[in-house]
């Protein structure tokens, strides 16, 4: 009796030997192991008849199965799925010849799977020529040879393979046997659901090995995302549906399939990284006065932990959200289910070496967030360090547009413009201008300052006083220059919502009615139109005559065509919100349509997308103090956060949590109807 062949023959013949049939279909059923040999270098491609060899850079979009009741069109989608088993197949015996030092137990396992491989490979190659297509047919991308050719080692050869490629075959096999039965193919759909069933077995042997070789100190989800690198991201662990059962068959821990089916990693485009630093703003005025680095207060550093996911709103599926710690999976299945963008939460930046970025996001842009950016090697899409504009900028723009050139009808008079002082005898002066006037409230502002900070107000009745002139004297020390203007009677806030291009155009994104407590800082915005709900004088006013667009976007469309030119000149480009402010004078209602300019992200912009892209027609954005009695004990102990549900435009169940209510020691932001 001959001697049971070497398995690190048989891998070298099924990596070498060109034929279909004779070299990649041997018998794996024997064989011996005890002559693993060193280790060899990956080929730059396995042998491959001519008509069978592998092209770089051929896709085939789905589309071009989407025909099912055609027999060529189920032939060239079962082509696809045998290029990716013989690939697979080949992936595998090439491990072998890399790693012959390997566990024996793994090496014998991964020769069982293989010959799983060969079976499927032999089920399509027959099925798909009874259909008329044969594997000489259409080319062969080498996609997954390319990406899975050089693992590190043993750990992340069975993460990309096991717990991504064959982890999404089970989302595919179940996918397309459901679809071949609707087309009456049973046949096919026997082959799928054989295919189905195995993977299965094969998920479930990548993931004994990796929690064999993972480190001690890490979880499962941990060592997944640290092993399944471009291209074989945790994304293409996931096919055209999410196949939940057939992962928890496999062993798959149910935190890991939820963390997985909310994953928002990117595919292939490069991702953008988002941040939420609250503190912009004062980080800017801190670095202008002292050229340091800025620590933020408690308060702001808890309130920036707590909200740390809310850019999530904002960025596109595939995009990164740096987080402090890693979102609790009830949370993301609360998002999933509410039809929120997935994007992949990152708590550590390690993740990110190696990875292809995009720009970077801050919420806003101080010196801080540019040492940042650079530190994770980001592009920083500005010409300028420091584009974030203190309140006397817009000041001159606020002038133009109520110039008389400019000014709409039913605009604020040209009074209502602040004026620019540095001195406290200058904000005397003008405070006593204003109340001859007949202004009966002077507003004072910090140059750079947000959330209603550094500002303070005068009651022209009672002058100024002690306390008046020592705020005002804080608020030059710490900002050099102040504005002050008429406290204005307000009815309504808005703010209108644009991106800047480099060249000075602005896209507008809409208007948005927003609510401020007394002192000026966010308290909620409206998502859905921004008259909903407001007395019947006001929406008149509001929609403008009706005979053409109403007056809000023609507000809004003029002061972006000021802005915009002057904003490109700073350097800046990117999302802007004004806010502007509907007042009552003894001639009827009025618009300011330049209170402050924030050449950032802001809340309203996030009330914005969020209606837009759950298709939200009704609803409240709101920030909610942790302390408040929605986010009780009893509440926060709870197992699951319930599913927030969006019918026709209404959020019928909710809230909505847009940042995690758990564990909140500031506020959380939350929409509800």
């Amino acid at each position: 009796m001959s001697p049971a062949p070497q398995l690190r023959d048989l891998a070298l013949r099924i990596l070498d030997g060109p034929s279909l049939w004779a070299d990649k279909m041997i018998d794996l059923s024997t064989f011996a192991d005890d002559a693993t040999g060193p280790p060899s270098r990956a080929p730059a491609s396995p042998a491959r008849s001519p008509d069978l060899a592998l092209h770089e850079g051929i896709v085939r979009p789905e589309a071009s199965f989407s025909r099912l009741r055609h027999a060529g069109a189920r032939g060239r989608l079962l082509h696809a799925m045998a290029n990716h088993e013989l690939q697979a197949l080949e992936l595998m015996a090439l491990a072998l010849v890399r790693f012959p030092d390997a566990d024996p137990r793994f090496r014998r396992a991964l020769a069982h799977v293989m010959s799983d491989e060969q079976k499927h490979l032999a089920m399509y190659v027959r099925r798909m020529e009874q259909l008329g297509v044969r594997m000489s047919d259409l080319p062969l991308s080498d996609f997954f040879w390319r990406a899975l050719r050089e693992p590190d080692d043993p750990l992340t050869f069975v993460v990309q393979m096991a717990l991504v490629l064959e982890q999404a075959n089970l989302d595919f096999a179940k996918h397309w046997s459901v679809r071949m039965h609707a087309a009456g193919d049973t046949e096919t759909a026997a082959i799928l659901d054989r295919v189905y069933n195995d993977e299965i077995g094969h998920v479930r042997h990548g993931l004994a090995w990796a929690r064999r070789w993972k480190d001690d100190t890490d979880t499962l989800w941990d060592t997944f995302v640290a092993h399944a690198t471009e291209p074989m991201t945790p994304a293409r662990a996931v096919g055209p549906i999410f196949d939940v059962d057939s992962r928890k068959r496999a062993g798959l821990p149910d935190d890991f399939v939820v963390r997985l089916r909310t994953w928002g990693g990117s595919k292939g485009r490069p991702s953008d990284v988002w941040w939420f630093n609250p503190q912009a703003e004062d980080a800017t005025a801190h670095h202008r006065r002292t050229g340091r680095s800025y620590a933020p207060r408690k308060t702001v550093a808890r309130l920036a932990r707590d909200l740390a996911a809310l850019p999530a709103a904002l960025a596109r599926p595939g995009d990164i959200v740096l987080v402090p710690t890693a979102p609790r999976p009830d949370w993301l299945a609360h998002r999933l289910g509410a039809g929120a963008p997935m994007v992949q939460f990152v708590d550590n930046t390690h993740h990110l070496v190696g990875r292809t970025l995009g720009p970077a996001r801050p919420w806003g842009w101080s010196p801080d967030a540019v040492r940042r950016s650079h530190a994770l090697l980001l592009e920083v899409p500005l010409s300028e360090p420091m584009p974030v504009i203190g309140k006397t900028w817009a000041v001159p723009p606020l002038a133009t547009l109520l110039s008389a050139d400019w000014r709409e009808d039913g605009w604020s008079d040209a009074k209502v413009v602040p004026q620019v002082c540095t001195t406290l005898e200058e904000v005397e002066s003008r405070t006593s201008d204003l109340q001859s006037d007949g202004w009966t409230g002077v507003l004072i502002r910090g140059d750079l300052s947000a959330s209603g900070r550094e500002r303070w107000v005068i009651r022209t009745e009672r002058g100024i006083q002690d306390d008046d002139s020592q705020r005002v004297r804080g608020l030059l020390e710490r900002h050099s220059q102040v504005t002050v203007g008429p406290l204005l009677n307000r009815r309504v806030d808005l703010s209108f919502h644009g991106d800047v291009d480099a060249d000075g155009s602005v896209r507008l994104r809409g208007v948005v009615r927003f609510e401020t407590h007394d002192d000026g800082r966010f308290q909620g915005a409206v998502v859905g139109p921004p008259h909903r709900g407001l007395p019947r004088d006001v929406v008149r006013w509001m929609l403008g005559d009706g005979h053409d667009t109403d007056r809000l976007q023609r507000a809004a469309r003029k002061v972006f065509a000021v802005l915009g030119p002057a904003l490109a000149a700073e350097g800046y480009r990117g999302p802007v919100g004004v806010d502007a402010l509907v007042h009552t004078t003894p001639e009827g209602l009025r618009l300011c349509p330049l209170i402050e300019v924030n050449a950032r992200w802001t809340m309203g912009r996030v009330a914005l997308d969020t209606s837009r892209r759950l298709g939200l027609t009704t609803g409240t954005l709101r920030i909610v103090s942790a302390r408040h009695p929605s986010l009780s004990k009893a509440f926060v102990e709870e197992t699951r956060l319930p599913t927030a549900r969006v019918t026709n435009g209404r959020l019928v169940s909710g809230p909505l949590w847009l940042t995690d209510p758990r564990g909140a020691q500031a506020a959380v932001v939350l929409v509800a109807t």
